[in-house]
């Protein structure tokens, strides 16, 4: 075992020449599907690091004590952008070093067979310190001078930009940082050292055993040894930073930031906190750390934070808050980041995915515990609501032909890559919560704390999460959990209802829910009799092969069923066709209650009568049927129009969430008619609708008003955000005048406007700034020394419409102006007012814009600019794209993003028309 770095240097200087190999080709030396053989499993890595930032290198030394379970020749790793200058096996120097860049490994070749049993490999090799995020890489910020002024504001003394080091290995990332078994199955204990600058500090996933100080300034780090886990959760970071702390029981947590932002914080602390004490009892396994810190990493990249068990690292604008410039959105922001990275210590860290097909174990199962953890402690938010436009985007996903399995093949790290998408996460989200509102809450519960007994410390599957609940008590949970899982797409379920049929409520019990019934059930007594079809909705032509059995297209899905002023029931729809009965005679909702993830069709005679009592549904339900309405009409299924004249119905005091949800809807719909128009409003189409928008929403803002009142809570704040920008980008006068008025009170002073309104007044002004007054904001953003207001005025800046304007700040992103790791969300913010400019813009310059891309991005940002063109031509542009510079495994964003123009063009062609038809026929005020 490498000690203080004893002949470390030395070690270094030695590279071993790569000899003959004894595997004759890649395909031999590894398992199928890209995996490493199976032949050995790590036991204990201890890793000794000294970064060289001026260099923008690293060395590193590393024993791995293993075992191996069959004879072998050669030891197979993964190893990716290192140079292995020693090797030695059991103390003997390798007989053969061969590293192949395509499958990412290094065959170690021993003097002779390894029996089975315990041996220990030694290496020393170097690495590059990555400047996006993979690997061990660096982030250049502004740092704090010697008299406490941020560098380059006002204060004297400002020296160098400060660099902060931390690392991101997941999926495959570890393998640049050390070589290693870089798989979620080959879990290991982990030591730590590291060489620390002096006056700087290391922080990692365990606390410090010990720190040496050395005669050059520098410091040796040691932390103590992790828990069994996956290598992709090892993390190391360092840098001139803070740590602030609060104590939880046993647990220290603790917050990272870059020195002078120890005050924003306050919230995340707080929030961590609060929320331990709620996961140990949930999951009735408490967190095995001694400390749990989060690491505010400055800038942005293509993910919001990473779950390292012990040491979760966020960027900053997701983990912490300025009290002068945060709003409710941004509360909500880090809330639910908090929240959805500690529950990965238990779903991912404690127990992880066996592999990564079933990463939505991780992902699916975080994102619904978010949502938990909020309905417990912040109730008043509305949680379910606030968790509704994402897995509405996972809906929509689900439609295209492009969608896929939730429990997916992954067969390469490229595609584990973009697993991480709507499917993973928000689809993972709305199974778990249906499963858990079939079953039950105290079994769903009991279920997952038997799971998480079982594996802890190791890995598991899809399978096991269901085994585990179905022993709770949750009877043939796996029939409905796995069609849900295994099967791409989203079911449509069409109701027809009659009333006064000879039945009552049933009474019978579905297996898995108590008082479910099967569709097929009748009753006795009087209510509502329900025809149900299932079908799977899609927005494109899918095939379904021939030798597909009908089973294989149907799903077995819970409808909780139920009547205005009357009763409720649950049905189990497993055939083509089924029928309940629900108690009362009011007009029919289906999917009540909004946990189902399944499309719902109304006749036009039930629409109708749902939108006429819409004033009695729950907020939820409104949500659910502007949703289902909405997608079924830009699909065709129904008149497009129908959603608009169910927002027509909604009440001014209606929940603020579902406002601040149709508000942004409606700018979807007003993106349509931008598409359409390109800068000519053809027969005055759009003139009409955003005519509508502001007859619709203009009265929501006046309820509300501009300025908070004692008593209206986080969502009136949120619905009021939605509301400003909606109407600005609908040309509301009163609205332009209003954020004009108020932004020209004081330009210099980025607290000067109160936080709730400050960053959509500004927005506003930017979409309709002329030269004078984007020179007044560009001036202000500029001017910005703190590094939250900057980012976000900056960005606020993409939102001009003017292309001139517009140019002006595409041609800022790739200057030292902006920030790198902000350059992507200022050109995706330009792109949603001049999509085509946008994407000439990064097609023009794609290696200079790939550079400010992390890993997690590089694939999906060029899709995702493309997406908002409703243009058919932008589909095979995007494809030359991906053919110039896109690996083909890595493409599924590009075909999403094609799917998405197609469908975009549909809607624009064929549908809209019926949308301006129907405007002009309805009154010209509300």
């Amino acid at each position: 075992m490498p000690t203080a770095l004893t002949g470390f240097k030395g070690a270094l200087q030695t590279i071993v020449a790569a000899t003959a190999t004894l595997c004759l080709s890649t395909t031999i030396c590894l398992a199928g599907n890209g995996r490493l053989p199976g032949n050995i499993s790590p036991l204990h890595y201890d890793l000794t690091v000294i970064p060289n930032v001026e260099a923008g290198t690293f060395a590193g030394e590393v024993h791995i004590d293993i075992d191996v379970a069959t004879q072998t020749p050669t030891v197979v790793l993964n190893s990716e952008s290192l140079t292995l200058d020693r090797v030695t096996i059991d103390g003997d120097p390798a007989a053969s070093v061969t590293q192949d860049k395509d499958s990412q490994t290094a065959t170690l070749g021993a003097a002779a067979p390894l029996a089975p049993g315990h041996h220990t490999v030694d290496i020393a090799y170097r690495g590059v310190i990555e400047k996006t995020a993979r690997g061990l890489f660096q982030l250049t910020y502004t740092g704090v001078d010697a008299q406490g002024g941020a560098n380059g504001g006002s204060k004297a003394g400002a020296a160098a930009p400060a660099r902060m080091l931390v690392t991101q290995f997941e999926a495959g990332d570890a393998r640049r940082f050390l070589p290693c078994w870089d798989e979620p199955s080959a879990k290991a204990t982990f030591t730590l050292s590291v060489m620390a600058p002096a006056g700087q500090t290391a922080v990692s996933n365990m606390p410090v055993k010990a720190d040496e100080a050395k005669a050059d300034g520098r410091h040796l780090v040691h932390f103590q040894p992790t828990p069994r886990m996956s290598s992709y959760l090892l993390f190391l970071g360092v840098g001139d930073v803070e740590r602030v702390t609060a104590q939880a029981g046993d647990v220290e947590i603790g917050v990272v930031v870059r020195r002078g932002s120890v005050d924003k914080a306050r919230f995340a602390l707080e929030t961590a906190t609060a929320i331990l004490a709620r996961y140990n009892d949930y999951f009735g396994t408490p967190y095995p750390l001694p400390k749990l810190d989060f690491i505010a990493a400055p800038g942005a990249g293509g993910f919001g934070a990473m779950e390292n068990w012990g040491a979760i690292m966020a960027f900053e604008k997701d983990l912490l808050l300025d009290p002068a410039l945060a709003d409710e959105a941004a509360r909500q922001r880090v809330f639910q980041v908090v929240a959805h990275e500690m529950a990965h210590q238990w779903f991912g860290d404690l127990v992880t995915m066996a592999w990564w097909d079933d990463l939505w174990l991780n992902e699916g199962f975080a994102s619904w515990m978010e949502a938990k953890a909020m309905a417990a402690l912040h109730p008043d938010w509305s949680p379910w609501l606030v968790a509704m436009p994402a897995m509405e985007g996972a809906k929509r996903q689900d439609a295209r032909a492009s969608t896929h399995p939730v429990v997916q093949p992954i067969n390469s790290v490229a595609e584990a890559d973009e697993a991480f998408d709507e499917i993973t996460y928000d689809k993972g989200q709305a199974v778990i919560r249906m499963v858990e509102a079939t079953v039950g809450e105290t079994v769903f519960r009991d279920g997952v704390r038997r799971y998480m007994k079982r594996n802890a410390y190791g890995n598991a599957t899809t399978r096991d999460l269901w085994k585990a609940v179905e022993e709770a008590g949750a009877k043939d949970v796996l029939r409905i959990a796995t069609d849900f899982v295994t099967k791409p797409g989203i079911p449509l379920v069409t109701v027809n209802a009659t009333c006064g049929a000879p039945g009552g409520a049933p009474k019978a019990k579905a297996k898995g829910r108590k008082g479910a019934a099967p569709a097929t059930a009748h009753a006795a007594g009087g209510g509502t009799e329900v025809s149900l079809r299932q079908a799977r909705f899609a927005t494109e032509p899918v095939t379904i092969p021939d030798q597909y059995h009908l089973s294989d297209r149907l799903w077995a899905i819970p409808v909780p069923l139920a009547t205005v002023g009357g009763g409720t029931t649950h049905a189990l729809l497993t055939a083509l066709t089924g029928k309940a009965t629900v108690p009362g005679c009011g007009p029919l909702l289906a999917n009540a209650g909004q946990t189902g993830y399944f499309r719902v069709a109304y006749g036009e005679p039930a629409f109708k009568a749902l939108v006429d009592h819409v004033d009695q549904l729950a907020a939820i339900d409104q949500l659910g049927l502007l949703y289902d309405s909405a997608a079924l009409g830009e699909a065709g299924q129904m008149a497009m129009s129908d959603s608009l004249a169910l927002i027509r119905a909604l009440r001014p005091d209606a929940d603020p969430t579902v406002w601040q949800q149709v508000a942004d809807y409606l700018v979807d719909v007003d993106a349509y008619y931008e598409s359409r128009s390109q800068g000519q409003d053809q027969g005055g189409g759009q003139t009409a609708f955003r005519a509508y928008a502001r007859g619709v929403l203009a009265p929501v803002l006046a309820h509300i008003g501009w300025d908070p009142q004692p008593g209206q809570g986080d969502k009136v704040g949120l619905a009021r955000t939605a509301l400003i920008r909606a109407l600005g980008t609908v040309d509301a006068p009163e609205t332009l005048t209003e954020a004009e008025r108020r932004l020209a009170a004081d330009t210099t002073d980025p607290t000067a406007l109160p936080p709730g309104i400050r960053l959509p007044v500004i927005t506003v002004v930017a979409q309709h700034a002329d030269t004078a007054t984007f020179a007044r904001l560009h001036a202000l953003a500029s001017a910005t020394t703190d590094a939250l207001a900057r980012r976000q005025l900056y960005v606020a800046l993409g939102a001009v419409r003017d292309p001139a304007l517009a140019q002006r700040v595409l041609d800022m992103t790739l200057t030292p102006e902006v920030e790198t790791t902000t350059a992507p969300s200022i050109i995706r913010a330009v792109a949603d007012s001049n999509p085509d400019l946008a994407w000439r813009f990064i097609t023009a310059h794609v290696d200079a814009v790939e550079g400010t891309l992390d890993q997690m991005q590089r694939y999906e940002f060029f899709a995702d600019i493309a997406r908002k063109s409703s243009d058919p031509a932008r589909a095979a542009d995007l494809a030359a794209y991906a053919e110039a510079h896109v690996p083909a495994s890595g493409r599924q964003g590009i075909a999403k993003a094609s799917g998405e123009i197609a469908f975009r063009a549909k809607v624009v062609q064929d549908r809209l028309p019926q949308v301006d038809a129907w405007l002009a026929a309805q009154p010209a005020a509300r």
